[in-house]
């Protein structure tokens, strides 16, 4: 340490008959600190580990409104896929799987999600799905009338089909209590005959989610 401040004395002049000006010996203090600090115990790095990021499991999402992207239920999935529906392998938003259905028009989408909770209520849904088809809502009494609805063992279901001018869609609602989650099975189509074609498989899905085979089983 003191061949170091004789160094820095030199290099200021302190040592040659000079004097050192006040700004120059405070310029020798800092050196002198930072070179103490170092000596003590050297230079001192932290390494921050870096996380490794993933895509939350469906049961860590949070359980606020919402449908969720990616995953699938704690029972895994749980719908029974109709013969000749082939998955699309790129995600979609908004949706846990898509299905195409081979129709003579072409292709027909069938989407499957889910939502936390109840989202609004059946009648919500309904009302909701009516206005992407263009059509007006109805009222609570009229809700029975649309639906159709099945049951099981910690299940409660419907399904309905809303045609308009633009289209028929095919949707079906499924609660599962065990997690407190809906899903859906949802399909838009151009005409009624294609409507017509997917129906019984669309629902059957849907109605599988709840352990339902077929429309007798409730």
């Amino acid at each position: 340490m003191s061949r170091t401040l004789g160094r820095l004395l030199d290099e200021f002049g302190c040592n040659r008959g000079g004097t050192a000006s006040s700004g120059a010996v405070l310029v020798v203090i800092c050196c002198l600190v930072a070179a103490t600090g170092c000596d003590r115990d050297g230079v001192e790095e932290h390494a921050v580990a870096k996380g490794v990021e993933r895509m939350p499991d469906v049961d860590s999402v949070p359980s606020a409104p919402g449908e969720t992207t990616a995953g699938v239920a704690r029972s895994g999935r749980p719908w029974v896929v109709p013969a000749g529906w082939v998955e699309a392998p790129e995600q979609r938003p908004m949706r846990l799987a898509t299905y195409t259905v081979p129709v003579p028009a072409g292709p027909v989408e069938v989407a499957v999600s889910r939502f936390a909770g109840r989202v609004g209520g059946d009648l919500a849904n309904v009302n909701r799905w009516r206005g992407q088809m263009g059509l007006p809502p109805i009222g609570a009494g009229e809700l029975d009338e649309t639906l159709v609805r099945f049951s099981a063992p910690g299940y409660d279901g419907y399904q309905t089909r809303i045609e308009a001018p633009t289209g028929v869609m095919l949707a079906a609602g499924v609660y599962d209590a065990s997690i407190d989650q809906m899903w859906f099975v949802r399909a838009t189509v151009g005409e009624s005959d294609e409507a017509d074609r997917i129906q019984a498989d669309l629902f059957g899905m849907a109605r599988s989610i709840a352990g339902l085979d077929n429309e007798g089983d409730d």
